[in-house]
């Protein structure tokens, strides 16, 4: 007996993709493969007419049909959206019917759980939204970021449209037995032109057991889904609308209950479970609370609310201490605060600005709102504007003790975003061609060098495996801090003096990213004495060219050579091959530099048109600090994620600088701080040449 999927010794991939309703009524992918076995290896046609479904069935389905040796061909008979798009993608041909959709969009999950939980799974989407618009843009043609954004948008193809944009190869006319029997409704942005042939909800399916319902919900099994994100990923399909329903009680209720009262739409397993998990949450019930009133209730509401009420009220006290009490509330002290900053943002023209209420108002003028929203009347009274200025920034002894105001806070949030807008700013080079490290704290740290590991030995037939041993070395890298002060005074508030809170963190965030390039280059014009008591650039090391001489084919090759030549200190092998990625010259230098990397020919050859064989050898980075150095003295660089060149470490991995504010005690205002921590280092030199040039 012939596999259901194969009609006619065709795949016939209607449905949903995976078994989404519990009964039978979509293909899976263990069914796929079971009919591709039996189907054998010559050339394949497959039928496909499906909405969507559960996007893991749909990707092992798509990679069983594009390892089958035969030739695919897929013709999408009615419908292939969201991962049955996926599936289509496995075809050598993708053949679109007369009046066919196709439509592409990120893939979506329901997570249950705290709020980690939830990044967790926002992350795990957009790695598979990234992996299948790399599938999309291999076989449409079409770039990632283009495919990407037409995901984002979620984008309906018509058969010509499909053909036009490479996710589909031809047209074909539509079979009379072709079904369309989807509903567009499940999907954000369904095109007018959808025929109302195919406008039908899917197949009434039969009451499921609590798991199949949780299931149907886009819930995971109740036995693992507790705070587990994305055990199952699912496409939202729309339950039929009104008229529909109306129309299904009519077909099936006697002639008398018509006459009697007016057709009510009959509430769906799916509609029941998700007012329950509605209910649940109101209660703020757990993950395994709320499976359990599914599971008992059998789909009555009434019967979940008794059954929500008894779990509440069988708490120890214990229980209820431990469940979370969130309150949100936002009150006129909250708005007065992000208005103004928002006005302040507007002022300075950076992102998130807006034109409010504020935004005529000077700086005195807030600092006097601020203490009338806080009900601080005698104080905005002061006649005095720097004492007003003063109360507003929170500087006047209270109890005691200094305090900052809120006033201060929103004045520091603009501050620091003016310091972070002006650090991005900072074109710099050295992130191009350095390593990124990581530090936990300010003690010197040895960064191991783990040498080549040795040829794999021969192991002889019932012999045993043996151990092999790597040697290895190490440099040292330790954190330095750099920062920084400016102050917000009485008088700036009083004069509207926005640059010290825009114009001087800003320039603040520039010499933060400034400071690291310095520490940088640095590195490289100080030649500093590495942990074998050598300098970075020697003789010795191999790095350093015995003759100076200017950039040139010549020259340039002879560097490429010492850089491929070098030797693993461990004489694991005999040559390294460490190919030059980066050409870091001085200013002086760069337009001869790019000329060397781009001519087709060798211009200092006495002989016409002899290849120059350093055409497009290394990526080339000018910098005017190794003019400051040596307007002649020219680098190479290997990659640094594959060889140890120079690292730029940060505290926690963070490469942005921090901005810290404590109440003025050497100045009447709001005091703050600009720091970065860092650690600059080479560690090692095989990797990096020099050439003194001349």
């Amino acid at each position: 007996m012939a596999h259901r999927l194969l009609v006619d010794d065709e795949l016939i991939l209607f449905g949903g993709v995976g078994d989404i309703w519990g009964d039978g009524s979509g293909f899976t992918a263990r069914e796929v493969v079971e009919a591709l076995a039996e189907h054998g290896p010559e050339d394949l046609t497959v039928r496909l007419n499906s909405g969507g479904g559960n996007v893991w069935e749909g990707t092992t389905i798509f990679n069983a049909l594009k390892a089958h040796p035969g030739e695919v061909t897929v013709y999408i008979d009615g419908i292939a959206a969201s991962a049955a798009s996926y599936i289509a993608m496995a075809g050598d041909l993708r053949i679109m019917r007369e009046g066919a959709q196709m439509m592409i969009h990120d893939p979506s999950s329901i997570t249950i759980g705290p709020a980690e939980v939830h990044r967790k799974s926002a992350a795990l989407l957009d790695r598979l939204g990234n992996t299948i618009a790399a599938v999309y843009a291999a076989r449409s043609g079409q770039t990632v970021e283009h495919v990407r954004a037409l995901m984002l948008a979620e984008t309906w193809f018509n058969a010509e449209e499909a053909v036009a944009e490479g996710f589909a190869t031809d047209l074909a006319e539509t079979p009379a037995d072709a079904v369309a029997a989807f509903d567009y409704g499940a999907y954000r942005n369904t095109p007018e032109t959808i025929p109302q042939a195919a406008m039908r909800s899917l197949p009434a399916h039969p009451a499921a057991s609590p798991a199949a319902q949780m299931k149907e919900a886009g819930m995971a099994d109740p036995n693992a889904a507790a705070g587990v994100p994305n055990a199952e990923l699912v496409t939202k399909q729309r339950e039929p609308n009104p008229a529909e329903q109306a129309a299904a009680v009519v077909a099936q209720a006697p002639e008398n209950e018509l006459k009697d009262e007016p057709t009510k739409a009959a509430p769906t397993v799916r509609d029941a479970t998700m007012a329950i998990m509605s209910r649940c949450r109101s209660a703020k019930l757990s993950s395994d609370e709320t499976f359990e009133v599914i599971a008992k209730a059998d789909n009555d509401e009434m019967r979940a609310r008794d059954l929500i009420i008894d779990m509440i009220a069988g708490r120890t006290p214990q229980e209820e201490a431990a469940v979370p009490k969130i309150e949100v509330t936002a009150d006129g002290t909250d708005r007065f605060r992000e208005g103004v900053t928002r006005s302040l943002l507007h002022k300075a023209g950076m992102e998130g600005g807006e034109v409010n209420e504020f935004t005529n108002m000077s700086l005195k003028e807030l600092g006097r709102a601020y203490l009338l929203n806080r009900d601080r009347k005698d104080l905005a009274a002061t006649s005095d504007p720097l004492t007003m200025a003063g109360h507003a920034l929170g500087i006047s002894m209270e109890s005691g003790m200094h305090s900052t105001s809120d006033f201060a806070n929103i004045l520091a949030n603009v501050a620091n975003k003016s310091m972070l807008k002006g650090y991005a700013e900072v074109e710099e080079t050295f992130e191009r061609w350095t390593a990124r490290g990581v530090l936990n704290d300010f003690k010197e740290v040895t960064r191991i060098d783990l040498g080549l590991y040795p040829a794999l030995r021969e192991v002889p037939e019932g012999a045993e495996y043996k151990h092999a041993t790597i040697g290895d070395r190490g440099e040292k890298i330790q954190l330095a801090t750099f920062g920084s002060l400016f102050a917000i005074t009485r008088q700036a508030i009083v004069n509207d003096d926005m640059s010290v809170m825009t114009r001087v963190p800003q320039r603040m965030g520039r010499a933060a990213r400034r400071t690291i390039g310095n520490l940088v280059y640095a590195v490289l014009t100080a030649n500093p004495t590495m942990s074998d008591g050598t300098a970075l650039f020697h003789a010795s090391h191999n790095n350093l060219a015995g003759s100076a001489a200017a950039p040139s084919v010549a020259s340039l090759d002879a560097a490429r050579s010492a850089m491929s030549l070098q030797k693993d200190p461990d004489g694991v092998a005999h040559a390294l091959g460490i190919r030059p990625r980066y050409f870091l010259v001085p200013v002086a230098l760069e337009g001869a530099a790019k000329v060397l990397m781009n001519s087709e020919f060798d211009h200092d050859s006495d002989k016409l048109q002899k290849p120059n064989s350093v055409r497009a050898m290394s990526e080339v980075i000018s910098d005017p600090r190794l003019d400051a150095a040596s307007t002649t003295a020219w680098y190479l660089a290997g990659d640094p994620n594959t060889y140890d060149t120079i690292e730029v470490a940060y505290l926690n991995g963070n490469d942005q600088p921090l901005l810290e504010q404590r109440p003025g005690w050497n100045v009447d205002g709001v005091e703050f701080k600009v720091r970065i921590d860092a650690g600059v280092k080479a560690m090692g030199w095989l990797a990096l040449y020099k050439n003194a040039g001349s």
